[in-house]
């Protein structure tokens, strides 16, 4: 008969015997606990990183936004963290009321990403296609040899309605999409022929959004907000047009100093009534639900996610770096970025490729541009992730 022992340099779990070397496991203990002493050290280090760095964002905004004034909103996100989500200054001059991170700012030019994105839904649903002709929406001779995709990427041709309605337009009537594709079928051509050179056009995105309607049968806005806005969980954006007003909720004012330094509203100039190129009202926080699903791939299709940042035309500049526009985005290699200026109303927004890193401004004024605000805010937001990377 077996005999049954007991080795003191085993032990017995459920039957089976494990060999222990002790030396090996103070070893093993003594790894684990510097392991957790690191772990600690380096929390503590990015703990006091941040603190640092949401400091140092309060100083640079605090110096440059008056707190009585028209303000500025704040978004740095990294790795789906709000890092920074913060306002300063009024959205409401005559109300004193202050600008938060869900007050919802007019962001200009930077609304044309999602113009661009309705016309992707539209791809993906079957509907239409980026190289079909404009004409075949927008039936005149204007949209010849035309395509969605130069529409969109600043390469159809079309002139610039800026000076018309400037100069000879009735001002006491508000313009809209429609009226400005009225001028444009009376022109006898565009600029050059389409796909042949980079001019940024305002024009081409009040047509995309035409093409929306024409295609969905909604209208532009309506159609934004129920299968981009909501779905992206954007509960507060939506398009403003003067000619058929909406509640804005939390809304910030538009304001620019005149040359006594005195602060005027710009919300009722009348070419507010268009949309698609600009007229988007959103807040940091509707911006940051709509990066984080970009970032987690939830809302576009793999082939679309590909074509939002693939570049697709170039703008040459003497003098300058070139650079690369995608659908609805300025594009380099390792960052998606567009600016917005409009009356009263300045925004910035910069999505990092080659890192989970998004910064957006948004200022209900004209100053940011000339502020040195995104550089700053932009070398800070390095400084940091270099910082927690030590």
């Amino acid at each position: 008969m077996d005999k049954k022992y007991t080795n003191h340099n085993e032990t017995t779990f459920q039957g089976f015997y494990f060999p222990i070397n002790f030396s090996t496991t103070l070893i093993l203990l003594f790894l684990i606990f510097i392991s957790f002493v690191s772990c600690l050290r380096s929390d503590k280090v990015k703990n006091t990183a941040l603190t640092e760095f949401k400091s140092a964002i309060d100083s640079l905004y605090n110096a440059n936004i008056p707190s009585d004034g028209p303000g500025a909103a704040v978004l740095v996100s990294y790795q789906g963290d709000k890092l920074i989500s913060k306002g300063y200054g009024l959205r409401n001059l005559e109300a004193h009321k202050p600008v938060t991170q869900s007050t919802n700012f007019r962001i200009a030019s930077v609304s044309k990403q999602f113009t661009a994105l309705c016309i992707l839904k539209l791809v993906e649903e079957g509907k239409l296609s980026l190289q079909d002709s404009v004409i075949k929406y927008l039936p005149y001779p204007i949209f010849h040899n035309m395509t969605i995709e130069q529409l969109i990427n600043h390469t159809s041709g079309l002139p610039a309605f800026d000076d018309y309605f400037l100069n000879q337009w009735d001002r006491a009537r508000i313009v809209e999409n429609k009226d400005v594709l009225d001028w444009l079928i009376k022109q006898p051509k565009p600029n050059y022929k389409p796909g042949e050179n980079f001019e940024y056009s305002n024009t081409a995105y009040l047509m995309l959004a035409l093409i929306v309607e024409e295609v969905s049968e909604m209208e532009f806005s309506i159609y934004a907000s129920k299968h981009v806005f909501q779905p992206l969980g954007m509960d507060s954006t939506n398009y403003f047009s003067l000619a058929k007003p909406v509640k804005i909720s939390q809304r910030a004012l538009c304001y620019e100093q005149d040359s006594t330094g005195k602060y005027e509203k710009k919300d009722g100039f009348f070419l507010n009534g268009i949309m698609g190129d600009g007229a988007l009202y959103t807040s940091i926080n509707d911006y940051y639900h709509y990066d984080i699903s970009l970032r987690e791939k939830t809302f576009l299709s793999a082939p679309s996610q590909k074509l939002l940042f693939k570049p697709s035309s170039t703008e040459k500049r003497t003098g300058r770096q070139n650079r690369n526009y995608a659908m609805g985005w300025y594009v380099t290699d390792t960052a998606a970025y567009h600016t917005g200026g409009w009356l009263g109303a300045n925004a910035f927004v910069m999505r990092y490729l080659d890192k989970p890193l998004t910064v957006a401004i948004f200022m209900n004024n004209n100053t940011l541009f000339k502020s040195g605000l995104i550089d700053k805010t932009l070398n800070l937001s390095h400084t940091y992730l270099e910082e927690i990377k030590r």
